[in-house]
């Protein structure tokens, strides 16, 4: 008796069987494909048992209902354009009008922050004047001081004399420059006076701009959101009819196949493709090739006696375990 072939040839036979299988399956995806496309091509030229032609009816319903959905897409697909070309020509009114504003502000705020410059730099000058007149003051008090002493000093040596004359000319110096300080300070306070009264002047006609620039963007910006609102649901109707015809083509999938089906059993090929049903015979040949495999191979395993398979794979399994011992110790 054979110990050592039932257990392998069992094995060879299943797996031959799972490729078969899996051949089988992506067959039947193709030739389930052909025969929805035959259906399609060819559910208008022939007549069907009551069932098939309910569902040709369905199909007609249906494709008047996708009829009505592409019209229905193609008129919110007109709205929405108009809508963005709407949308386009207010931003394009927007930004020119606002290019205009913000060129007058330019021109107005330009001439303004030149006098404001201006007017900062006479401010830094003016506490000078102010701080300088009281110290001139209480340098005059030093110096004639000063001089008082070095008058009743005797002898009066050279360097006495010098030092008198020098302070002399200090003592009438100091008045002078008070003088010119008094009249410094005074024009400067007249060049600030002045440069105050054309900030204000400037000022209303520069805020007035800014306001109108202001409300230009909240009105833009009221009427963008209102417009893309009305884009966005405008956008959400056309994709809830896309998903409505999607919905309704991939409904007619199934009837399309039951009518290529009774197309392909009556042998009725479409008038203007025919090899569509020369595909559907081929792969329905191809699976029932691979459904007679499978039988036969289920055949032959039914044939072999279980026990021998069993011991045949029990022996083997000894086998490998001896072997893979060996290589282990050998290692």
């Amino acid at each position: 008796m054979d110990y050592f072939s039932p257990g392998p040839r069992e094995l060879a036979r299943k797996l031959h069987r799972r490729a078969v299988e899996h051949s089988l399956a992506a067959i039947n995806r193709k030739l389930a494909k052909a025969e929805t496309d035959l259906g399609l091509l060819g559910w208008q030229q022939a007549d069907y048992d009551p069932e098939t032609q309910r569902q040709v009816q369905e199909i007609q319903g249906v494709e008047k209902e996708q009829s009505r959905l592409v019209n229905d897409s193609a008129e919110v697909a007109k709205e929405l354009r108009d809508l963005q070309s709407e949308r386009q020509t207010a931003q394009r009114q927007y930004e020119d009008q606002l290019r205009q504003l913000e060129g007058e502000r330019r021109r107005l705020r330009e001439p303004h922050e030149v006098i404001e410059k201006q007017l900062a730099e006479k401010r830094k000058t003016e506490p000078v004047f102010v701080q300088r007149i009281p110290e001139l003051d209480r340098e005059l008090r030093e110096t004639q001081k000063l001089y008082a002493e070095f008058i009743q000093v005797s002898p009066q040596t050279p360097q006495v004399r010098q030092e008198l004359a020098r302070l002399r000319e200090r003592i009438v110096a100091i008045p002078n420059e008070k003088s010119d300080l008094r009249t410094q300070h005074l024009r400067t306070a007249s060049d600030i006076r002045n440069l105050e009264e054309q900030v204000e002047k400037s000022l209303p006609d520069i805020l007035a701009v800014e306001e109108k620039i202001r409300v230009l963007q909240e009105e833009w910006a009221t009427a963008e959101h209102g417009l893309n609102d009305r884009l966005a649901v405008k956008q959400d109707q056309k994709k809830q009819l896309e998903a409505k015809m999607e919905n309704l083509e991939a409904s007619k999938s199934n009837p399309y196949l039951r009518i290529g089906q009774v197309l392909a059993d009556n042998n009725i090929a479409p008038l203007n493709q025919p090899e569509a049903l020369d595909r559907v015979k081929r792969l329905r040949f191809e699976a029932g090739e691979c459904r007679q495999i499978i039988l036969e191979s289920e055949a032959r395993s039914h044939a072999e006696k279980p026990a021998a398979v069993k011991l045949s794979m029990i022996l083997w399994g000894v086998i490998l375990l001896v072997l893979l011992l060996i290589l282990v110790l050998k290692g």
